[in-house]
């Protein structure tokens, strides 16, 4: 590249009917100037330039790394909410497990406090029933002894009075009402 000193000290051969010397001396030293100005206007945008293709790949880069970003951002997000959907699914699959296992065993815990009152009405019915025989066996042996105990009262002739009074009593507990009756009543109330 020519420089401006170069156009400047240029000399040119001498011919017959040559130029006028100071006419091109004039117009080197403006064309010189010219391109002093074109250079430094050069340098200028060439500085310029390198400033701009500098930031542009600083840019570049930054643009490059928050792609990445992005990128990883975007996965990660996609892999907490599979990570999310999952933990879910897996979280209401063990709620609906041991809500079956729960209901499975109030069930068979239901059947068996059902049994366990079945057991025990079957076990009272069978005490009561025991109870009222017993109860109307010892009303008939009770009679029985009454029976005899009068009759042998009747032979003695001095509680003929005791056996009225007796026969009486007897007799008023009768009124009241039948003893197995009575004993029906009681084991009802039970």
């Amino acid at each position: 590249m020519i420089t401006p000193i170069e156009i400047r000290q240029h000399t040119f051969k001498k011919g017959l009917r040559g130029y006028d010397k100071e006419e091109v001396t004039n117009f080197l030293n403006t064309i010189s100037m010219e391109w002093e100005k074109v250079l430094e206007e050069f340098k200028k945008t060439r500085n310029e330039l390198d400033k701009t293709q500098s930031n542009l790949d600083s840019l570049k880069q930054v643009e490059s790394v928050l792609h990445k970003t992005l990128l990883q951002a975007e996965q990660t997000s996609k892999s907490t909410i599979e990570n999310a959907k999952k933990n879910a699914e897996l979280k209401v699959a063990e709620a609906e497990s041991r809500s079956r296992e729960m209901l499975t065993d109030a069930l068979k815990e239901k059947a068996r406090v059902e049994m366990e009152i079945s057991a025990l009405i079957n076990q009272r019915d069978e005490i009561l029933q025991q109870l009222n025989l017993f109860l109307h066996s010892q009303a008939e042996r009770l009679k029985k002894f009454e029976q005899q105990e009068m009759t042998q009262l009747r032979k003695r002739p001095e509680m003929s009075e005791t056996v009225e009074v007796t026969e009486s009593f007897f007799d008023s507990s009768l009124e009241r009402g039948d003893p197995s009756t009575m004993i029906n009543e009681m084991v009802e109330e039970l």
